[in-house]
């Protein structure tokens, strides 16, 4: 018997039992990251709870928005909507705040589908509901759940596995010689690098995301990169870190959340221009420096996000499809 219950927290769910239902997300999709978020007051959170016996089988996280105008410029389904404009009142989010990962967080039952989708219906009905970045086994379960959902655009999400973390014995000829290449230019433009826990970081990351995001048309300020950061730093079973890198007349800097036996790279701050001392700061402050730290640690995987897929292929990344769509309940 599958007993369903739509809640206000997830308080009553523990943070192993969470992780078990979808291990795939990092950081972002994690039990402390959705509890920082159910505090927003541009959002109400409603979390749909099924448990088999006992067992949880579901938690489906839901955010309904206030307000006509959308809250957060980097996660704006309008970029695409199919064209339209998202009004944040009469929008909802299903599996996340689209954070780049998402996910129902629901067994692939169809009793459980069935009884959890009935629980989600009645609480989104109105509204115009978004599926941020599900990967394909979570578009089918949205499908089986909610009706056709309508995917509407794919994105690459990238990770660097395990054996690229070690000494590069089991990775193709191809990647191990576009790192070594990697680390040989690192040399050459005499770049030197630091990794140290956001707390005891003094120098200029957060002005140098800032300053990225504003050339990328984004509002932000220096002070709002390190609200973010503290946020990150308050959110259980994640550690910050930050990687700072100069060449002499350059400098960029990144921010890395440590998550279980993984590394998320999360914003990255460069300089202007796009000469090859630059391209060579980005892979080390994105790929060098993590892979560095993810060794120091022990740990298994660095998560390296959307986009320049390129660098990121030929260093032994492997991608992820992931969907957005929506659907009006």
């Amino acid at each position: 018997m599958v007993d369903v219950v739509v809640a206000d927290s997830l308080d009553e769910v523990g943070a192993e039992e969470f992780h078990a239902l979808d291990g795939t997300l990092g950081a972002l999709g994690s039990r402390g990251r959705l509890a920082q978020h159910t505090g927003d007051p541009r959002w109400t959170a409603r979390y749909v709870l099924a448990r088999d016996g006992g067992r949880l089988v579901a938690a489906v996280p839901l955010f309904l928005g206030h307000g006509t105008q959308w809250s957060d410029q980097v996660n704006w389904p309008g970029d695409w909507a199919d064209g339209q404009q998202p009004v944040q009142e009469k929008s909802a989010l299903v599996g996340g705040r689209l954070e780049i990962r998402g996910s129902l967080r629901c067994a692939a039952d169809p009793g459980v589908a069935r009884a959890v989708g009935e629980a989600c219906r009645d609480e989104l009905v109105g509204r115009e509901v978004f599926f941020g970045y599900f990967d394909q086994r979570q578009q089918a379960l949205a499908d089986s759940v909610f009706g056709p959902v309508r995917w509407l655009v794919q994105y690459e999400d990238f990770d660097y596995p395990a054996q690229v973390l070690g000494d590069l014995a089991d990775v193709p000829r191809s990647v191990r010689q576009s790192i070594r290449a990697g680390e040989r230019k690192i040399v050459e433009f005499g770049i030197e690098a630091t990794v140290v826990p956001w707390a005891e970081y003094e120098g200029s990351a957060c002005a140098l995301i800032a300053a990225q995001n504003k050339r990328k048309a984004m509002t932000d300020h220096a002070a709002l990169a390190e609200y973010r950061l503290d946020r990150w730093a308050a959110c259980d079973g994640v550690s910050v870190y930050i990687a700072h890198a100069t060449t002499g007349t350059e400098e960029g800097a990144v921010s890395l959340l440590v998550y279980r036996d993984e590394i998320e790279v999360y914003e990255v701050g460069l300089p202007e221009g796009d000469g090859p001392s630059r391209r060579t700061l980005y892979s080390c402050l994105t790929f060098d420096e993590p892979r560095r730290l993810a060794r120091e640690l022990g740990l298994r995987k660095i998560r390296a996000g959307l986009g320049a897929g390129q660098p990121k292929k030929i260093r032994g990344a492997l991608p992820v499809a992931r969907g957005c769509g929506r659907i009006q309940l």
